[in-house]
C-alpha cells in the first residue's frame, strides 16, 4: 500500500510540474544559429534556432552574441522600425529594450527575452530572390513551410 502511495505521489508531482512549466522554462535551450525558412511565394526568413537546422524552441536574452540575435534584430528594424542599436549579433541593452518595446505592442510579458510565445507572435522579415520585402507571422505564410 505504502509503494503505491508512493508511486502515485511521484506520478501527480511529475504531472503537475509539466502542466506548471512555462513556454519560456521550456525554451531554456540558447539559440546560437538561425535556419532558413521558405514559403511556397518565394520568399526566406531566418529564424533563431539552437544550432544549425536545430528547434526553433530556443530564447535568447542580453549578453547572447551569435547569428540568431543578428536575425532577431533585422526583424525587429525592418518589421517595427526598432532601433537595436545596429546590426551586429549582439544582444545587449539596445537589442532588449526594443525587444521590451515590441513585446508590448503584441501584449505579451515585456520581459526583453526571447522565447517561443514571442517567435510566434513577431512578424518575420521576409524576403526574395527579386529583393521585395514583407512583414509576415511564421503562421501567416504561404505553407507549408521548409526549412534549409
Amino acid at each position: 500500500m505504502k509503494r503505491t502511495l508512493a508511486c502515485l505521489g511521484a506520478v501527480a508531482a511529475v504531472t503537475v510540474g509539466m502542466i506548471t512549466v512555462s513556454p519560456a522554462a521550456q525554451a531554456s535551450t540558447g539559440c546560437s544559429a538561425s535556419t532558413k525558412y521558405y514559403d511556397t511565394a518565394g520568399y526566406y526568413t531566418d529564424v533563431p534556432t539552437a544550432g544549425n537546422r536545430g528547434t526553433n524552441f530556443c530564447s535568447l536574452r542580453r549578453g547572447a552574441s551569435n547569428d540568431a540575435v543578428y536575425e532577431l534584430q533585422i526583424t525587429l528594424n525592418q518589421c517595427y522600425g526598432e532601433n537595436t542599436g545596429g546590426f551586429d549579433g549582439q544582444f545587449g541593452p539596445s537589442t532588449e529594450s526594443a525587444l521590451r518595446r515590441v513585446q508590448g505592442k503584441l501584449g505579451l510579458d515585456a520581459d526583453g527575452v526571447y522565447g517561443p510565445n514571442t517567435r510566434d507572435a513577431l512578424k518575420w522579415a521576409w524576403r526574395n530572390m527579386a529583393g521585395n520585402h514583407r512583414c509576415l507571422r511564421l503562421t501567416e505564410a504561404p505553407g507549408p513551410l521548409r526549412d534549409q
